[in-house]
């Protein structure tokens, strides 16, 4: 069931979980979400309901008392009883929850139904969905909640996993004989991605799908229309309404009037999936919204038809252009970390930079870490100039020059920030990189960028340690180290970052996120800077019949400061920087090995690799 964006699909998810529990339907639930992590949210939030809803607890004693009962404390579970009877009860805050046995005498007398051993757990679309079985049963009713993310709904081979684990995985649950309920509520996101085919009869006929759009019935003048210009009197009021926002009144009271005035025609052959809307009032009592429809057409004129289509209509536009990464150079320079050029937050665990090497001119970027949340601020970036050139000067002074304007760049930038690691581009100009780095040794390496088709990453070995699309390989006759970076993904990585909002509504840096630092009042302070990380981009070919095809394209050749930013971000992602944490080691940890190993890598490797488990 595909229904529009904030309809409260979550909440419902969670409510209708606790509502075939308790109703006796079903013995064993499991929620799902996209990743693992949302599908805990929704199980912890449940949880919560037990041990915290007083409704719940007056009409579900014999559930609920025994969850308040533990106090928070799991681990008293194994010895509560009533009368002497072992509840038997599991209450984790990770795996499954198990309720409590009530003993026979106790249900009878109290009109209690018998919920012992009613189980629920949850998963996630981001790993694999093995069988569950515990203590003989097994789930028989599986629902998920918004089953991909953003970056998954674009990825074909992300879409075959989540349907082989809907259609496969899932459904090898059920045993002869038996049946499982699975239910999934989602948003369009569209025309190819998994919840566009599971509410398509055509495609997965087994699920049964709707979509269902906020707008059920366009207004008679605008059923047909393709674009805002096409909306008649809505076109007019889009117009006011904008015209009103870039005159300083966001909330378009000349627009406002205009409705009001033309309202039976506006409103005609209109219907809505919910009359209900948000009378909002000015502090003067002036109302600026008076019905479901203008608050419709107030968030198409806000972002555009084909947004409002695919958000709150489950009704995305075909695909017939090229896909692309929606972010903008004014969306970098909105992306602020609330700090001052070179401020490092006090979060920060460490700082990585990266050097795009030109001939006269370099581009550098330093990014400060909060590792364990993937925050990434952007302290400070620049351009080091190379001294003592002229137009005779052949590549041999080039690269003496750039070896020497590198030493002066690490002692006025490099040395403010002690960064671990600092990835010097050394595609162009080898020598330069290479001199410099091994004169001065840790934390300076020279880094070689390679494109998606052609990147591979080894196998660790003496000569070669792999990280996260990035590996390390020994140069032996250079006497040096070189880091060899997918330089597709970087740049991918670094501008989704900043596509992600830098604070959340608490005030706090989001996880994920990517920000630069204040542009101290002035406006263009971070044009230029935005525009280079915009220079690029993935796009998705839509092929007829089949997948997206990928292909990165460069719209300018003023990409520098892209290349020096996904360096220090690659060089971030070798330290232990990660969207999502995992038991595998990362900054900080040692690797437990036989010590003979262990000490040949230290002296092979040099002190940085076992400083960061590798």
């Amino acid at each position: 069931m595909a229904a529009p964006r904030g309809r409260g699909k979550t909440e419902i998810v969670k409510g209708m979980t606790v509502a075939v529990i308790l109703a006796g339907f079903v013995r064993f639930a499991f929620a799902g979400g996209q990743t693992t992590g949302h599908g805990w949210n929704i199980y912890d939030d449940i949880k919560t309901k037990f041990a915290q809803s007083e409704v719940l607890g007056a009409d579900f004693p014999e559930v609920c008392f025994p969850v308040r009962d533990l106090e928070g404390a799991p681990l008293r579970s194994h010895k509560q009883n009533i009368d002497g009877q072992l509840t038997n009860i599991v209450w984790k805050a990770t795996g499954y929850c198990s309720l409590p046995f009530v003993p026979e005498h106790v249900r009878l007398a109290k009109g209690f139904a018998d919920y012992g051993g009613v189980k629920f757990s949850y998963f996630g679309l981001d790993a694999a969905f093995r069988g569950k079985n515990i203590q003989g049963d097994r789930p028989d009713f599986i629902v998920v909640d918004d089953p991909e993310t953003e970056e998954s709904a674009r990825s074909y081979e992300q879409i075959e996993k989540r349907k082989k684990i809907l259609n496969q995985d899932i459904a090898g649950l059920v045993q002869e004989g038996s049946e499982i309920a699975l239910s999934v509520f989602t948003t369009v996101q569209n025309r190819v991605c998994l919840s566009y085919q599971l509410t398509d009869p055509s495609q997965m006929p087994q699920f049964g799908g709707k979509r269902f759009g906020m707008i059920e019935k366009w207004p008679i003048t605008v059923e047909d229309a393709t674009d805002e210009a096409q909306l008649g009197l809505w076109s007019e009021y889009i117009a006011l309404r904008k015209k009103d926002q870039m005159e300083g009144d966001k909330h378009g009271l000349t627009a406002v009037r205009f409705y009001l005035e033309n309202r039976d025609a506006m409103d005609d052959g209109a219907a809505m999936l919910s009359d209900a809307f948000d009378a909002k009032l000015l502090p003067d009592g002036t109302q600026v919204t008076h019905s479901a429809l203008q608050v419709a057409f107030n968030k198409i004129a806000d972002t555009n038809l084909a947004a409002y289509r695919t958000e709150y209509q489950n009704d995305p536009e075909k695909v017939e252009e090229v896909e692309r990464l929606s972010l903008t150079a004014a969306r970098v320079q909105s992306r602020s970390s609330r700090l001052e050029q070179g401020e490092v937050p006090p979060e920060t665990q460490f700082v990585t930079v990266g050097i795009d090497l030109g001939k006269y001119a370099s581009h550098w970027t330093a990014i400060a870490w909060e590792s364990d949340r993937c925050v990434g601020s952007i302290v400070d970036y620049g351009i080091m100039e190379t001294h003592g050139l002229n137009k005779d000067s052949d590549n041999k002074a080039i690269e003496a020059a750039l070896s020497e304007s590198l030493e002066i760049w690490a002692d006025e930038v490099c040395f403010r920030y002690t960064p671990p690691l600092v990835l010097i581009d050394s595609g162009n100009w080898r020598d330069g990189a290479y001199n410099f780095c091994r004169k001065f040794g840790k934390p300076y390496y020279p880094a070689k960028g390679w494109d998606q088709g052609r990147f591979r990453l080894p196998k660790r070995s003496k000569e070669n340690v792999p990280f996260l699309e990035a590996y390390a390989r020994r140069q032996v006759e250079e006497r040096i180290w070189l880091y060899n970076v997918q330089t597709e993904y970087w740049k991918q990585w670094l501008q989704e970052r900043f596509l992600t909002k830098a604070f959340d509504a608490t005030g706090h840096r989001t996880d994920g996120s990517l920000a630069v630092f204040n542009d101290g009042g002035d406006p263009k302070r971070h044009l230029s800077f935005a525009h280079h990380l915009t220079a690029e981009e993935e796009r998705w070919i839509p092929i007829e019949g089949k997948q997206l095809k990928r292909e990165w394209y460069v719209k300018s050749r003023n990409n520098h400061w892209l290349d020096s930013t996904a360096l220090a971000c690659a060089a971030g992602g070798c330290l232990g920087i990660r969207l999502v944490r995992s038991d595998a080691p990362t900054a900080g940890q040692v690797v437990k090995r036989k010590p003979k190993p262990r000490q040949r890598m230290r002296n092979q490797y040099g002190q940085s690799f076992v400083a960061t488990g590798r």
